[in-house]
This record gives C-alpha cells, sequence and structure tokens, in this order.
C-alpha cells in the first residue's frame, strides 16, 4: 500500500467507523485489537492482509473500494450504502452477520445434494442440488428443485430455485432461502458445521411448508452430500427428484430419519 493509497484507506476507515457508536465496539466485534486498529487509523502502519479482509467483512466492502481515492469512495460506496439506510435494525444485523460469517463458511463452497423426508410427498425422500458460493455481501447459495420421481419419464416436471444466504452463529450455520420463481415460500436450515479435515456431509433439520395446497408448516431432518468445487449441472440436476426409501442409500436415511427416540426428538420442548 503506497503512500496516497495508505491517506485514503485511513479516510475511508474513519468513515466507515463513524457509522458506529464507538471504535471499542467496532475492534470487539471485528476481533482486532484497539491499540493495533488505531495505528491503521492514524496511517502509521497498513494492515496485513488477513486484517484487510477481517475489516472488509466486517464493513461489507470490497479490498478495491475500501483503497478507492476518499472522494470516489464517499460518492460510490456510501452514497450506495445510503440507499438502503432506511432499512430496519434487523435488515442491518443480517447484512453485518452475514458479512462477519465469509471467513468462516468459505470451505464450505462448492456443491452439494441435500436429502431429507418430502414434507408434501410422506415416506418419500427429496434430493435437491445445492450450490454455495461466495458474493460482495457474503456467503449465498441457489438450491434447484425437480418436482417429479426420479425414475419417472413423460410426466410433467416442476423446477423450483431458492435462492438464500449463510450467516455462521455460535458453531451452527444458518441458512435461509425464498423461492425466487414464485415468491411463495421462505425456509430455514440450520446444520451442524464439520470438523474434519475432508467435508463429506453436513447434518441438521430443515423448517418450511408443504408444496401441497395445504401448505403445513412443518420441520425435517436434512443432510447435505458434498459433491465437490465443480459439477456437471445437466447430470446431477436430472438425478433430482423424489425418491422411494429403498432406492437411497441406507447410511442417508439411517441421517435423516424422522423417527426417532423422545431423547432425539425434533422438538425438545414436548416437556416431560
Amino acid at each position: 500500500m503506497d503512500g496516497m493509497s495508505r491517506v485514503d484507506f485511513t479516510d475511508n476507515l474513519k468513515l466507515l467507523c463513524g457509522h458506529y457508536p464507538s471504535l471499542a465496539q467496532v475492534c470487539k466485534k471485528m476481533g482486532i485489537n484497539r491499540t493495533q486498529f488505531n495505528k491503521y487509523l492514524s496511517g502509521k502502519v497498513s494492515p496485513s492482509k488477513a486484517n484487510l479482509r477481517l475489516i472488509c467483512d466486517f464493513f461489507g466492502v470490497e479490498e478495491f473500494e475500501i483503497l478507492m481515492p476518499h472522494e470516489q469512495f464517499t460518492k460510490q460506496v456510501i452514497a450506495a450504502r445510503s440507499e438502503i439506510a432506511p432499512q430496519d435494525g434487523y435488515l442491518r444485523k443480517m447484512a453485518e452477520l452475514r458479512g462477519r460469517s465469509r471467513p468462516s463458511l468459505e470451505r464450505y463452497l462448492g456443491w452439494y445434494h441435500e436429502y431429507y423426508y418430502s414434507l408434501g410427498y410422506p415416506g418419500r425422500i427429496f434430493r435437491s442440488l445445492v450450490q454455495v458460493s461466495t458474493s460482495k455481501q457474503g456467503i449465498a447459495y441457489a438450491r434447484y428443485e425437480r418436482l417429479i420421481g426420479a425414475a419417472a419419464r413423460g410426466e410433467k416436471v416442476t423446477h423450483c430455485r431458492y435462492h438464500g444466504i449463510a450467516v455462521n452463529l455460535c458453531d451452527r450455520i444458518f441458512l435461509m432461502d425464498y423461492e425466487a420463481l414464485t415468491e411463495n415460500e421462505i425456509t430455514q436450515t440450520v446444520l451442524f458445521p464439520s470438523y474434519k479435515s475432508q467435508l463429506k456431509h453436513l447434518l441438521g433439520v430443515k423448517i418450511g411448508v408443504s408444496s401441497k395446497s395445504h401448505r403445513t408448516p412443518a420441520c425435517t431432518r436434512v443432510l447435505y452430500d458434498y459433491l465437490g468445487e465443480t459439477v456437471d449441472f445437466k447430470k446431477q440436476f436430472r438425478g433430482c427428484g423424489l425418491y422411494e426409501e429403498a432406492e437411497v442409500d441406507g447410511r442417508i436415511r439411517a441421517a435423516i430419519d424422522n423417527r426417532r427416540g423422545v431423547d432425539e426428538s425434533l422438538f425438545l420442548a414436548i416437556g416431560e
């Protein structure tokens, strides 16, 4: 970072910090030492690559933006942020949490098969295709569904596409999405993170509504099966749809089985 860039960076950083009640709050939430952060604000030193990434993720800006000439930064970046400033506190906080979650969720980027017992077709298992990707604001994902029997031929196929965001809070991964084609549903999934060096499966619980006309709220166990960073989309999507139980691997069936004992119930608040 040259001298001019450092001056612009310092001015831009001060401007961003001005949107928060105190520097102490900024440093605590960001996880950067207050003394070190003051050196960045004074222009005495430049942040390391890792700390620059932390700063950008926290404030929801890109590295090239925070290094812009200050006047350009104020006009382009801050002006764009002010256009969404009237949004309520919940949305502002969600945007902040999403940005802060990006570093811890980047290891989960890639493609997955999602398995769960269908909310609309009891006894059958649904497989969809999920892509987890990174965006300017944080981690995003898209979920692709085919509402048809996996082995069906010549039947009408209904396609659904969900767009969502991912947030990591206290060692749990929260996924929230909406149906993008009809905008008639919002779903939420909570997953346990993977502690293994090689990513294989993610387990959790999914909450949504039945696709049938009665739209009954329901929850179901879910398994994400990691496929890799890239896939043949047509091939993998063609294999999505409704499956009979016997058609699905026994280990997957066991992981998403909702017929558990009281000690493993989906509903922990059922009383004694």
